[in-house]
């Protein structure tokens, strides 16, 4: 039977399969499928691992790298037509999204202001402050969400996320200077109700 089989062996193959050479190829193909355990609810991602996840779709798309739509064509629906757009509930992206387009709009405040009878520097500093918080918020909301787009079962997948994830706090987190609060305290130090002032800043709680 041997010498049959050696009538039909190429240069190139050999039929003693080195195992060892073998590992690094089938640990490489293991990693680009969906081998870690995982679990659903109601065909809902809901863990990976033990870990939180939400991200329905296993692998990368171009809309993990597109999370805010701006176009005027979208901008101008209908509400009929952004109720048929609703995000998908398992795409993180979309989420993020969607709470990116109904938070954060400083205008709406600006607008109520107008409408007070407060001093222009009370107006300023409210924005400042509520400015401050609404970030904090965001970017907490944010975060969380991007830690659930992490896991996924295929674990070249999940590194990949991990990587696009750090490289998306870099990027859009905010960062606040001790000048930039040095500088509210100072503008807003007359409002101790809305602003702490600068011995606050460092906790010496000097004067």
């Amino acid at each position: 039977m041997k010498k049959i089989l050696s009538k039909f062996k190429l240069k190139w193959w050999s039929w003693e399969i080195d195992t060892v050479k073998l590992l690094p190829f089938i640990i490489l193909v293991l990693a680009f499928l969906p081998i870690l355990p995982y679990e659903k609810k109601d065909g809902q991602l809901i863990s990976v691992m033990g870990f939180e996840a939400k991200e329905n779709n296993f692998y990368l798309r171009l809309s993990d790298f597109r999370m805010l739509d701006t176009s005027e064509k979208e901008s101008n629906t209908s509400n009929t037509d952004q109720i048929k757009n609703k995000p998908d509930s398992g795409n993180v992206m979309a989420l993020i999204s969607s709470y990116l387009d109904k938070n954060g709009d400083i205008d709406k405040y600006k607008k109520y202001l107008e409408t007070t009878n407060y001093s222009e520097n009370l107006k300023q500093c409210l924005i400042l402050r509520n400015m401050l918080m609404s970030n904090l918020v965001i970017d907490s909301e944010i975060q969380n969400l991007l830690y659930l787009y992490i896991p996924s079962p295929v674990p070249a997948i999940w590194f990949s996320r991990f990587i696009i994830v750090q490289i998306i706090e870099l990027i859009a987190e905010t960062y606040y200077t001790t000048e930039m609060l040095q500088k509210g305290s100072k503008k807003c130090g007359e409002f101790e109700h809305l602003w702490p002032s600068e011995k606050y800043l460092d906790l010496t709680f000097e004067e």
